[in-house]
């Protein structure tokens, strides 16, 4: 008997949906991709190329167009870029809910010096290799984690209290004492992190390469496939 999905609440314990701030935020971001601002940074990252020719060899009418990537300087689609803020929306020492409406707009539609265009090409398009946008994404992330789990080291408080206006004013304080040390701190230790997962993903390669050479050696020495070997079919 299959088992029953058991239904989570729609509300949270003040009576909210669960689901507002989430689909707040993302109609707000919607909007933004019509803002000027958005459309002007994308101007100054765009790059025409000839066309691509006919089958006749002929070149075609419209030109091709890119979008250089801020950080690797290669050329991308458009589908394959994404229009990033450089100071994030979300502040790194705190959270979503610690955010005020006000604060998340005006992040979000700030002006197009804080706007880059970054690369965002997925993994499996790009042999494994993470995009300029995932690798920045990643690094504040890494960044907010280690602030929660100094936040949680120094100040012992209850969950209820967790976003009061007293701990907020500690954090905003303690971060504008040693914040940027800190970040600073915690992006090395975020670029070593990179490393060790960039010398894995390698590794992974090149295990693959041998696999693929030693079956190859096994198929020109039976002059059969491995898998019939390993079904028995051929004797080695």
């Amino acid at each position: 008997m299959a088992k029953t999905k058991k239904e989570s609440s729609l509300y949270d314990s003040n009576g909210r949906w669960v689901e507002e701030r989430g689909r707040i935020k993302g109609a707000i971001r919607r909007t933004f991709r019509l803002s000027p601002q958005m459309k002007e940074v994308l101007n100054k990252a765009r790059v025409e190329l000839p066309p691509d020719l006919k089958k006749d060899g002929t070149p075609g009418k419209k030109p091709r167009v890119r979008y250089r990537c801020a950080i690797c300087q290669e050329l991308f689609s458009q589908k394959q870029v994404q229009v990033d803020h450089i100071e994030p929306v979300t502040k790194l020492h705190k959270s979503d809910e610690e955010m005020s409406w006000d604060e998340t707009v005006r992040g979000v539609f700030c002006d197009v010096s804080n706007l880059q265009v970054l690369c965002s090409t997925p993994l499996k398009q790009n042999n494994g290799k993470s995009s300029c946008h995932r690798i920045k994404t990643n690094e504040e992330n890494f960044i907010r984690n280690k602030w929660r789990e100094h936040f949680d080291k120094t100040h012992k408080y209850e969950e209820n209290f967790r976003y009061s206006h007293y701990w907020q004013n500690q954090r905003s304080l303690e971060y504008s004492e040693y914040g940027e040390e800190k970040e600073k701190e915690w992006k090395k230790e975020y670029k070593k992190h990179l490393q060790e997962k960039e010398n894995k993903r390698i590794l992974k390669l090149e295990r693959k390469e041998q696999r693929a050479l030693k079956r190859k050696q096994i198929e020109s020495k039976t002059g059969k496939d491995d898998n019939d070997c390993f079904n028995g079919l051929c004797e080695i």
